[in-house]
């Protein structure tokens, strides 16, 4: 489900590095017909609980595997497309991760549609992302957290807030 938010990813991405350690947003717009219709065609219901939020820790909560598919796609993108030498994305994923700066996520509340300002809004999930500096100043913040919410133990092993997603129930 997170291919489908790619461009979306993207164009956050790209207002959060014009703007580093400062906080972006968007709304995640609640699915529509067509994307709810090729979904129940893949067996998955978007409207279900985030599969990440069951695991211990506190990472990011998605509140839903709709807003989880944007969270995905967001670091997905961040991580492997992000720092091209020119500038914007890659158009063939990087050799190596991207690990020269940190990206924040935080899932807000549910907002109502309707007109607002001049303009309609439509139905869905807060979301804003910041860059923070990488690095080795990074990696020092994610080894001050205890396991329970890190995704990678300092061995390499899977930690606490690790998700294999083939082993969900979708």
């Amino acid at each position: 489900m997170s291919e489908l938010f790619d461009a979306g990813a993207r164009r956050l991405l790209a207002r959060a590095y014009a703007s580093p350690g400062t906080w972006v947003g968007t709304r995640l717009a609640d699915p529509g017909p067509r994307h709810r219709a090729f979904l129940a065609s893949r067996g998955i219901n978007p409207d279900g609980p985030d599969p990440v939020n069951a695991l211990p820790g506190s990472g990011v909560k998605a509140y839903s595997r709709w807003a989880r598919g944007f969270v995905r796609a967001l670091y997905f993108q961040h991580r492997w497309f992000s720092g091209n030498p020119g500038g914007g994305f890659r158009s063939t994923r990087r050799t190596v991760a991207r690990d020269a700066s940190a990206l924040e996520v935080q899932v807000g509340r549910h907002l109502p549609g309707g007109p607002q300002a001049g303009t309609v809004l439509v139905p869905g999930r807060a979301i804003r992302v910041r860059v923070r500096r990488g690095g080795q100043q990074a990696m020092n913040a994610v080894k001050r957290l205890p396991d329970s919410r890190r995704i990678y133990a300092d061995d390499g092993t899977p930690a606490a807030r690790w998700a294999d997603p083939a082993l969900r129930d979708y």
